[in-house]
């Protein structure tokens, strides 16, 4: 690990620097040894590489960690046994600086906290609920099982809209170079309706584009990219976090897909905690941070304040408004029946294969969808050069 200090040097003169050691501790015994007297010494989070952590092996870290942990194996041992096999995942690094931060005394979850370009904060969370729970292995293993997943899904995406999306890219490319090239010459032929007023709307608009790009062109790339570096650094801030958030939730046909893939997690997680004797006002405060919504975490932490005054589970999730009905109802039944781990975690299973059918098939629909899209600017084109032509072949006849 590397530590930035401030320390002081026998003539008094401020020093500031950094020095590799295992432990803050030693740290300190290092720079006494060097006749400096500390008064700062923090520690600088690892710098991943410019290599990018694979999904893959990511994945196999996870199941590699549970694999040892079942088998009896310390946890500072068996981080230690997987930075020695992560050279070439660049997860090295990482595991040797999660294994000191654990051996120094910081949790699991904390220690991969450091991390986060390289850990999401869900899994972060998955592995605090884990630590808490007693259940730490089934942690890992499920995180394994939601990035082999969600690698699986990106995939599938990337695989269906590439071909469409090659076709768009061209065709945007084709219309540029007609709106540049080929347009312009139709103004003289308009120009004689332009003056009188009876140039189709579609020819209008048209040309106006095309006007736009040839003399503003520089303008018009400078415009949309602070647009959208604006927009990019806003979404960045907690309102922003919190309008993209209510936007994905209630986005028609997104948001059912993302509510149900939260509530699926809240489920899973809520239960497995309450299977392993976890308190559920304890349950719901981990549980709620692994939702990736803060709408619903909010939700939920609300709820948690009404139990605590005595009031059950499912009438303030149901006054909340984020969750289904069928889902309170299940977890009435289950307060009422004390099964409520169990059908938290059947309603998970369900939830997701539901989110599942319906996104296979988005995926499906993405292709020609795009193809649509693309079809409808080239028909576009096509009527705004053709209108005033027929509209001049049927003043002359």
């Amino acid at each position: 690990m590397q530590f930035q200090y401030v320390a002081r040097n026998s003539s008094g003169k401020v020093v500031r620097g950094e020095i590799g050691a295992d432990s803050r501790a030693e740290a300190l015994r290092a720079l006494v040894q060097k006749a400096l007297v500390p008064t700062k010494v923090h520690d600088v989070p690892t710098v991943v590489g410019k290599a990018k952590i694979k999904s893959r092996d990511l994945s196999n870290c996870y199941t590699n960690l549970a694999d040892l942990l079942e088998a009896g194996v310390p946890l500072v041992r068996s981080l230690e046994l997987l930075a020695e096999r992560g050279q070439r995942s660049g997860l090295s690094p990482i595991l040797r600086d999660v294994k000191v931060r654990v051996a120094n005394g910081e949790s699991i979850s904390k220690a991969f906290a450091h991390h986060r370009k390289v850990f999401s904060g869900f899994a972060v969370n998955i592995l605090r609920a884990g630590e808490e729970g007693g259940f730490l292995e089934e942690s890992l293993r499920s995180l394994s099982r939601f990035t082999e997943r969600s690698e699986d899904l990106r995939s599938r995406i990337v695989g269906a809209i590439a071909y469409p999306a090659f076709l768009v890219g061209m065709g945007t490319l084709q219309l540029v170079a007609m709106l540049v090239f080929f347009v312009p010459r139709f103004e003289v032929i308009f120009e004689r309706l332009e003056k009188r007023g009876e140039l189709p709307l579609p020819t209008v608009i048209l040309l106006g584009g095309s006007e736009l790009i040839q003399e503003h062109a520089m303008m018009v790339v400078v415009v949309i990219a602070m647009v959208t570096l604006s927009l990019w650094t806003w979404l960045k801030t907690e309102a922003g976090k919190s309008l993209k958030d209510r936007v994905q939730l209630n986005l028609w046909g997104v948001g059912p897909i993302v509510r149900q893939y939260a509530t699926s997690r809240f489920c899973r997680v809520l239960g497995t905690m309450l299977q392993n004797g976890v308190p559920i006002l304890a349950s719901l405060e981990v549980s709620r941070h692994v939702t990736g919504s803060q709408t619903m975490s909010q939700a939920i932490r609300s709820a948690s304040d009404s139990i605590a005054s005595g009031q059950s589970l499912a009438a303030p999730l149901q006054q909340s408004g984020q969750f289904s009905d069928e889902l309170v109802e299940l977890i009435r039944v289950g307060e009422s029946t004390n099964r409520l781990d169990k059908i938290l975690q059947n309603t998970a299973d369900t939830l997701e294969r539901q989110a599942n059918r319906t996104l296979d098939l988005y995926i499906r629909m993405l292709e020609p969808l795009l193809l649509l899209v693309m079809a409808v600017a080239i028909l576009f084109l096509l009527l705004a050069l053709l209108l005033p032509i027929l509209q001049s072949a049927e003043s002359l006849t």
